[in-house]
């Protein structure tokens, strides 16, 4: 649908802010009455302009997406055309506002997400997984992202109650994510248009328990098993998979700090031949053992630390992501210094800097903790997801 990905990723980008003083024009933005895409069609046909005064239309000035309204509640609850258009093309048709979002999280979970992370594997269902996803995505919408709930607040009583419940209510599957110990629950999922699949894992990164999650346009069975081998094989020509919502696709190229376009614990073929030049194997390696790896095999000493080794073992994340922008920093830097600092071979490329300042901010922002980060997934507490979750309206 590239006409609306113009539209949203050009036509707001050009727009800037209300009252910024643009003055191009907007291609087509979906009104009210507008549907999701059938056989090519799309929703909208106007053009709205700035007016003279270079301030933004009242139905564009006033969307929560050109906005960037920072919680998706604000998009699920407004009138405004421009919303409405874009939540229809986004959203299944039963999650047109946050009050059906909201009764869906009390309806398959138990009062909350701690409540069901702590309920015992007979009072779940695929629902309860379905949920906590919503609940995660709510949290921190994404087009392309993946989720780990830290599970590590848990007893392993409890952890145990969630493997049955998984082991029960999500049917096993193959995946090319972290220890490849797939399961769906994809039965009767619908959220987001274009999303058909539902990966859950019970996973350990250092020793620490996660629930993963991750949604995708395909399904590994019989009626997904084709478009699902497509996306693969393009993930590992490109580094990423295909889009499976060009309207999600456009509202995260228009709003990102809405809705993030990329935040997944897998990497691009550049990040991986670093790894590869590093001698790191897996897919579990994390983004501390990466760094301390890198600083060791480049030389880099990090600003008032007496060693790599002992500096990214103790350093909070954002402690390590600051030191891993300043590394990037001084390679690109200039100078025989940044060239010296490329390794062995010259080992970290323009490309892999690219992949590594991500790591870094997604590090700084995880601020003073010390997360097991594995690239730039999204990593969050049952409480925090408690917060997010009493935001939307019953």
């Amino acid at each position: 649908m590239p006409s609306l990905s113009d539209m949203v990723a050009e036509g707001f980008a050009k727009a800037g802010k209300p009252g910024s003083g643009a003055t191009q024009q907007h291609a087509s933005v979906p009104g009210p009455s507008n549907q999701a895409p059938q056989g090519g069609a799309e929703p909208g046909s106007q053009t709205p302009q700035h007016n003279r005064s270079g301030e933004l239309p009242q139905h564009l000035a006033q969307s929560q997406i050109v906005a960037g309204n920072s919680h998706i509640g604000g998009v699920l609850n407004s009138t405004n055309a421009v919303d409405v258009g874009m939540k229809g093309a986004v959203f299944s048709d039963k999650f047109q506002d946050s009050k059906s979002v909201r009764a869906f999280l009390d309806t398959h979970l138990a009062g909350s997400v701690s409540g069901q992370l702590n309920a015992p594997a007979s009072s779940w269902s695929t629902k309860s997984f379905q949920a906590l996803f919503m609940a995660a995505w709510a949290h921190h919408p994404t087009e392309k992202g993946s989720y780990m709930i830290d599970l590590s607040g848990l007893p392993p009583g409890q952890l145990d109650q969630i493997k049955k419940a998984h082991e029960e209510h999500c049917t096993s599957r193959p995946s090319s994510h972290l220890s490849g110990k797939g399961r769906s629950a994809s039965k009767d999922f619908e959220f987001l248009k274009g999303y058909k699949e539902l990966l859950v894992q019970m996973e350990h990164i250092d020793g620490k328990p996660y629930l993963f999650l991750k949604t995708e346009g395909h399904t590994t069975g019989l009626s997904g098993i084709v478009g699902h081998t497509k996306s693969y094989l393009h993930k590992v020509k490109t580094g990423e998979g295909k889009t499976a919502s060009p309207y999600l696709n456009a509202m995260a190229t228009a709003a990102p700090g809405l809705v993030e376009p990329r935040a997944a614990e897998n990497y691009g073929k550049d990040y991986g031949k670093l790894l590869k030049s590093l001698d790191l194997k897996g897919k579990s390696v994390t983004a501390r053992t990466v760094t301390e790896a890198l600083f060791t095999a480049t030389g880099y000493q990090p600003a008032g630390a007496a060693g790599a080794g002992g500096f990214a073992k103790n350093a909070t994340n954002e402690q390590l992501g600051a030191a891993l922008k300043q590394y990037c920093d001084a390679v690109q830097g200039g100078g025989a210094d940044g060239s010296n600092l490329r390794g062995p071979g010259n080992m970290v490329t323009d490309a892999a800097i690219g992949d590594l300042r991500k790591v870094a901010q997604s590090l700084i922002d995880d601020g003073a903790t010390q997360h097991s980060r594995v690239h730039r997934e999204i990593i969050v507490s049952p409480s925090s997801l408690d917060q997010s979750m009493n935001r939307l309206e019953r």
